[in-house]
């Protein structure tokens, strides 16, 4: 049996080498455009009824990623937090615990004393503790 040869689309593409890109390319382009429908379609009206719908929190809070330096110590402490209430709460709810949870709760407790107190919060006496030392 002869060794078939395989082309590489893109390079053909790309170098206009090959007489097969044309069709070759108006074969990828047609892949591009059905991948295109498909994806439209899942976001269509008609589609919500899908196996498999994206996830929402069960508060009905939408999230949003962010990226945020803690300190090493900080990490540290962040990940002890996470051992030490998953031991006490019951079995059923530890994949429940989440050091993303947390930073959420504590930042939410901060806040909510913050714009309470204002000035006076503990959020604005370490924040000005730590500038004074630097």
């Amino acid at each position: 049996m002869a060794a078939k040869h395989k082309n590489d689309i893109m390079d053909d593409l790309l170098k206009g080498t090959s007489e097969d890109a044309g069709h070759e390319g108006s074969s990828l382009a047609k892949l591009i455009h059905r991948a295109e429908k498909a994806s439209t379609a899942k976001h269509s009206p008609e589609s919500r009824s899908c196996p498999n719908p994206p996830k929402v929190p069960p508060s009905g809070d939408s999230k949003k990623k962010s990226t945020h330096y803690l300190s090493g110590e900080i990490f540290a402490d962040l990940d002890d937090a996470r051992d030490k209430i998953n031991e006490l709460v019951q079995p059923r709810l530890k994949s429940r615990v989440s050091k993303s949870r947390i930073v959420d709760q504590a930042l939410r407790m901060i806040l909510k004393e913050f714009e309470e107190k204002g000035e006076k919060s503990h959020l604005i006496k370490e924040i000005l503790k730590g500038i004074r030392q630097k």
